[in-house]
């Protein structure tokens, strides 16, 4: 929710975009207690509700408590922009769009209600209308920190780098002060293969923010990405001290022991990590591949790390591939095929899930779907985890 007064971040390249504005006001909007036209809505419960709601991620509870209140008939108009505004935090940006462009234009400011229009146009990947929005703001003077670091952002997704190159290097210039001024401008860089500038203002971030962790985390990935795996795993444990439950670094950390061979030390750290309370399927899922690792002659000793890891994420496509593949390989290609379909079906351009599909398909005797699937892959043998290694690394660099 946001009002006039409100004034937010926007988180270098979109991770959690829809918590910038700061809350400034809890206008009343909670259930109705009837159908009677008349009846009033206690609107400060009922935005506190979905709020507890999205903290626990409940997005789906909250959604629906949205379409509850919107038949309250009590709603001013800024609580009818916070209800667009819960809605994108919901992930329902259709919703929170139509709200957004049904309340007046000045609600609850021009600036901010122009930005909302232009988050959930970005966020349903309709780019050139972001740019329209923002463009329009700029050239009235009224693009805050917020609104440049989004038209950036959005010039990027286009692939207008040299339209998007001036937008951040003068956000930055403009707020130094500004994390994700630094962060987006790393991910420019990062994305037009420029790794010595990205290295460069990730560096600059590190010291402006020696007490954040994102810039190293991001910094780590640099390094990660071109092989300088010391450095990296300096980056991401300086950040792991930083925050210690920040599941990202643990993971980083380990990753990198893992790639210099590390199997042991890789395992210890993702046992620490879980054992003080990190909940992170990709935590388990990696520690199954140390598992490996230590011992390739027990494959099947890692798939209670495996189930740990789907019990948490019902979609990781990385270990539903690996328990296919491990089940596979132990004598099991039905059980696999119910994994690997799965997989396949979640990451259709996932080649690991593609080649053990495959495989499993195979030996189950389906000769034409297995053809069909290795039909789509080249010579080399795809690995699990580094595509989720790849994914990863992508995320932190895109933040």
């Amino acid at each position: 929710m946001v009002s006039s007064a409100s004034v937010g971040r926007q988180r270098g390249y979109m991770v959690s975009a829809w918590s910038i504005i700061a809350f400034l006001s809890l206008l009343g909007l909670p259930l109705c207690h009837g159908e009677q036209p008349e009846e009033r809505c206690d609107a400060r419960a009922g935005f506190q509700r979905v709020n507890s709601m999205l903290k626990r991620k409940q997005y789906g509870e909250a959604r629906a408590v949205l379409r509850q209140l919107q038949t309250c008939h009590n709603l001013a108009a800024i609580d009818m922009f916070n209800v667009g505004w819960l809605y994108g935090k919901a992930r329902d940006f259709p919703s929170a769009l139509t709200i957004f462009r049904a309340v007046n234009a000045d609600v609850p400011d021009h600036p901010t209600h122009e930005y909302a229009i232009a988050l959930s146009e970005f966020e349903l990947g309709d780019y050139k209308s972001t740019v329209k929005v923002l463009t329009a703001l700029r050239s009235k003077g009224l693009c805050a920190a917020k609104c440049s670091d989004l038209l950036g952002v959005a010039y990027s997704k286009l692939g207008l780098y040299q339209d998007a190159y001036p937008v951040l290097a003068e956000n930055l210039q403009k707020n130094p002060t500004n994390l994700f001024a630094y962060l987006n401008l790393v991910t420019f860089f990062a994305d037009t293969g420029n790794f010595a500038n990205a290295d460069e203002i990730a560096s600059r971030a590190v010291a402006a923010f020696p007490r954040n962790t994102e810039p190293l985390i991001m910094r780590g990935s640099l390094e990660m990405h071109q092989g300088r795996l010391g450095s990296a795993h300096n980056d991401f444990a300086a950040a792991i001290r930083l925050s210690p439950r920040d599941p990202d670094a643990h993971f980083f950390v380990a990753l990198s022991d893992y790639n210099q061979d590390k199997f042991a030390d890789a395992a210890s750290e993702l046992r620490s990590a879980i054992g003080s309370g990190i909940v992170d399927s990709d935590l388990h899922y990696l520690l199954a591949e140390c598992a490996i690792r230590l011992d390739p002659t027990k494959p099947l000793d890692a798939l209670p790390e495996l189930n740990q890891a789907i019990e948490i994420d019902a979609k990781s496509v990385s270990a539903r591939t690996l328990r296919g593949k491990l089940l596979l390989q132990g004598g099991h290609p039905g059980e696999a095929v119910a994994d690997l379909r799965l997989a396949h079906k979640m990451a259709p351009d996932s080649r690991s899930a593609i080649y053990n599909l495959a495989r499993a398909y195979s030996a189950l005797g389906k000769v034409e779907e297995a053809k069909s699937l290795f039909a789509q892959l080249s010579a080399t043998t795809p690995d699990v985890l580094s595509e989720l290694s790849d994914r990863r690394l992508r995320s932190a660099l895109n933040q």
